[in-house]
């Protein structure tokens, strides 16, 4: 587990973690036939910490280098979504992480966080194996009931300018790109994204 110093400074991110873990899991049945019912679990121990880190590194070695190119994914895995740093995020309640799970078994990872007006997703990978089974729509439709509950009035993301399967699936649910941004984020590279944003009704 996370040492005594970290478990005390993020106590209050625990608490709410917790709800939001209840709440998901209470909410959004079984969407397709084909599908498991789906588990956002949240990532609070040092072991959940490993598996996200070993899905992280699966998954943008096998789905971003044809996207980012080899330098930018060695970079960011080792700079952005290292251990260390998503242990920082998870300790300073920056962003509420959940492993997806599928019959016990990691299919990916979700991050999220609260603002004022609008839930944020930050972050929303799958392994290969895990697409095409309409998991992201089930986490979508989670996250819409989300915001409603918490009286949200958008749902916003950033999606890289060249992950077009990901731009389809977004636009197809409804998102409306709002915003073209390019972002450093150190050693000479950028995040190269648009803004997409949904209404909740």
């Amino acid at each position: 587990t996370l040492s005594k110093a970290a478990s005390s400074s993020c106590a209050a991110a625990k608490r709410n973690i917790s709800w939001l873990s209840w709440w998901l899991d209470m909410t959004t049945p079984q969407l397709f036939s084909r599908e498991t019912s789906l588990r956002l679990e949240p990532v609070e121990s040092m072991e959940q910490i490993n598996e996200l880190s070993r899905l992280a590194d699966i998954i943008w070695h096998e789905y971003y280098l044809p996207i980012l190119g080899p330098d930018q994914v060695t970079y960011m895995l080792e700079n952005i979504q290292s251990r260390a740093n998503l242990e920082e995020d998870i300790e300073t309640g920056k962003l509420d992480y959940f492993l997806i799970k599928s019959e016990g078994q990691s299919a990916g990872y979700l991050a999220i966080q609260l603002q004022d007006d609008k839930l944020f997703i930050s972050k929303l990978y799958l392994l290969k194996e895990a697409r095409g089974q309409g998991y992201a729509y089930q986490i979508m439709q989670k996250m819409v009931d989300l915001a409603k509950q918490e009286r949200k009035k958008v749902l916003e993301l950033t999606v890289n300018k060249y992950n077009e399967g990901s731009i389809a699936f977004y636009e197809k649910y409804g998102f409306v790109r709002t915003e073209s941004i390019v972002s450093p984020i150190g050693g000479g590279f950028v995040m190269d994204d648009y803004v997409y944003q949904l209404p909740i009704k």
